[in-house]
């Protein structure tokens, strides 16, 4: 599966730079003609379009029906890929908290003081990012090992 990601990666860089080609060549100078067919790209777009989403459905189908282990727990590859997702974004959420200043209420000035400190919060960062990593290397190396269900 790990080379079924890899030309996925392949082709949807294609079609972005075939959308890119037919957006920069749809207007033609009325003393000029076309440099690129708009028919013929379109259609040469449609085609990827129906190659890339067949790929991502195989891809889909692997990846809701290949177990991998995780802390002595089977799962799909698809709970590992959403539990990456869920540290990712729990991790974004982590770097907006940081110590508030003073503020004035009512002409007085009020101190904001943060539930946890900085050291506190940059090691329950590091264990979390820790965390994604491992199952990173857990996803990474399950991808090349299943193969790729196309029925």
């Amino acid at each position: 599966m790990g080379a079924a990601l890899q030309n996925l990666k392949i082709l949807q860089s294609k079609l972005a730079r075939l959308y890119r080609l037919r957006a920069d060549t749809f207007n033609v100078l009325e003393t000029k003609s076309a440099e690129v067919d708009y028919d013929q790209l379109t259609d040469e777009i449609n085609a990827l379009v129906d190659e890339v989403r067949q790929l991502k459905t195989h891809i889909h189908k692997t990846n809701a029906n290949t177990m991998v282990t995780v802390d002595d727990k089977e799962l799909p590859i698809q709970e590992l890929i959403l539990l990456i997702a869920d540290l990712r974004s729990d991790l974004s959420r982590l770097e907006e908290l940081k110590p508030r200043g003073a503020v004035y209420l009512g002409g007085q000035a009020v101190e904001y003081n943060p539930q946890k400190k900085q050291d506190e919060m940059a090691q329950i960062i590091s264990i979390k990012e820790q965390r994604k990593a491992e199952l990173d290397k857990i996803l990474q190396a399950k991808n090349w090992e299943a193969e790729l269900l196309e029925n």
